[in-house]
């Protein structure tokens, strides 16, 4: 076991270093994304939200509830998505060497969620920048963080499992988390959709995680101990559920790949 995570780490190693080979930037890239993607929300949707959002007294209110709720999901669904083809890109390794599957996809959560606290060290810097105070409850963000990833790879894993014998679900699989993104609380207010659609948020697995980085960024409120259970559960169930599958499907699945 401590060798196939050690092996997990230095495939997250390589990754890391290999993504932006060959582009003129190189890893520079990781921290440029990110910036440009939380930019890029911002400028299309502030003047809209200017009217909506009036909770907290600060120019730049609106990219301080849009930050880290879309950082979050970024490193969320590209987790799920990325854990859901790893089978059958990893394939010809698992075929050449006797190595685990759950090594390859280890070392895919270990890289997300690299960049997921690269990400969010950056957040904190653009609250200094915008004179918002942060405080002790700030560091309520890393277990939240740890929990949101163990989430996505219990889900990831589950629906890996699955594609090798339902392969459409490569291609529908992005077109959902596409709506889960637009269902989820993130670039407008809850109270837009409460009232009208409670169940939206009732029934809604990532809003339980993205209203934490919210009110911690928003308000420096410490999570409340529902929001801990439940964040916490949803995290154990799903690594429990993918954890049983894994040992009885990952054999039937290297017949067929």
């Amino acid at each position: 076991m401590k060798h196939n995570i050690l092996l997990a780490f230095s495939f997250a190693k390589r990754d890391f270093k290999e993504r932006y080979v060959g582009t003129g930037l190189g890893q520079l890239w990781y921290i440029l994304s990110p910036i440009i993607t939380i930019f890029i929300y911002t400028v299309i949707f502030s003047d809209f939200m200017k009217m909506k959002l009036n909770i907290i007294d600060n120019t730049y209110a609106y990219s301080i509830y849009l930050v880290p709720g879309l950082l979050a999901w970024t490193s969320f669904s590209t987790i799920v998505m990325r854990l859901t083809s790893s089978i059958f890109e990893k394939s010809h390794l698992i075929k050449k060497i006797n190595v685990p599957m759950y090594v390859f996809q280890l070392s895919i959560v270990i890289t997300e969620f690299s960049l997921l606290l690269l990400s969010m060290s950056l957040a904190l810097i653009f609250l200094l920048l915008v004179n918002h105070p942060i405080t002790w409850a700030f560091l309520w963000m890393l277990p939240i963080m740890v929990l949101q990833t163990l989430f996505a790879f219990g889900l990831g894993v589950i629906l890996s499992l699955f594609t090798p014998f339902f392969r459409d679900l490569r291609e529908a699989i992005p077109i959902v988390i596409q709506l889960w993104f637009w269902m989820t609380p993130i670039i407008y207010m809850k109270e837009m959709i409460a009232n009208k659609y409670p169940a939206l948020l009732t029934y809604n697995p990532f809003y339980y995680y993205v209203e934490v980085y919210q009110e911690i960024f928003l308000f420096s409120k410490t999570p409340t101990f529902g929001s801990i259970i439940i964040t916490t559960l949803f995290a154990i169930v799903a690594m429990l559920i993918a954890a049983y599958l894994y040992k009885k499907m990952i054999s039937s699945i290297k017949d067929i790949i």
